[in-house]
């Protein structure tokens, strides 16, 4: 059986204005609907705090701009605190994901000297119970290094968690309490 290809775009009808990159043509259709009602109606002033802790992973500057007043100044600004937050939240990741490397670097060499060491010992062996004591000396070693580095990258592991997720949960508790105060002013 052939697989018959991609199809190619179709082409747009006379006089019609293509939707916006990524939307269908009905989603832009409705988009423009609703930003010709919200223009219709009187302006509506949304402030949201862009205010992050001075010290940390979600530390935002003060926007100098004024509020917004339009429809599409709202969405520009909702875009652009989702991209501050989302940035925020990357940057965090990156931090922490060099952080858990750093860590299982370190059970690597910490894996590769116990080997080291029991190759050295493994030299000396010259009876049966020395050969039993250097394997048991070795599990011992490994396991107690299994057990504190797993306790090591699990609490990495969470903290990188909670870091990468702190900006957009913050971001959007911001979102949903200035969305509910909007829909408390129209409602």
């Amino acid at each position: 059986m052939e697989s018959k290809g991609r199809r190619g775009l179709r082409a747009a009808p006379i006089g019609a204005t293509p939707p916006a990159t990524g939307m269908t043509e009905t989603s832009a259709v409705a988009l423009k609907a609703i930003e010709d009602q919200a223009e219709a109606e009187a302006p509506i002033e949304i402030t949201v705090s862009s205010q992050g802790s001075a010290a940390g992973p979600g530390a935002q500057s003060e926007s100098k701009s004024p509020p917004p007043t339009g429809f599409s100044e709202i969405l520009t600004d909702v875009g652009r605190q989702n991209f501050a937050a989302f940035f925020d939240s990357q940057t965090a990741l990156a931090r922490g994901l060099e952080t858990l490397s750093t860590e299982i670097t370190g059970l690597a060499l910490a894996g590769v000297d116990a080997a080291a060491r029991t190759a050295t010992d493994a030299l000396s062996v010259k009876t049966i119970a020395d050969a039993i004591e250097v394997n048991a000396g070795f599990t011992r070693r490994s396991f107690d290094a299994l057990m504190v580095g797993s306790a090591k990258l699990s609490e990495a592991g969470f903290k990188v968690a909670a870091e990468a997720w702190h900006p957009l949960l913050t971001h959007f508790g911001k979102s949903w309490t200035g969305a509910a105060c909007l829909a408390l002013r129209r409602g």
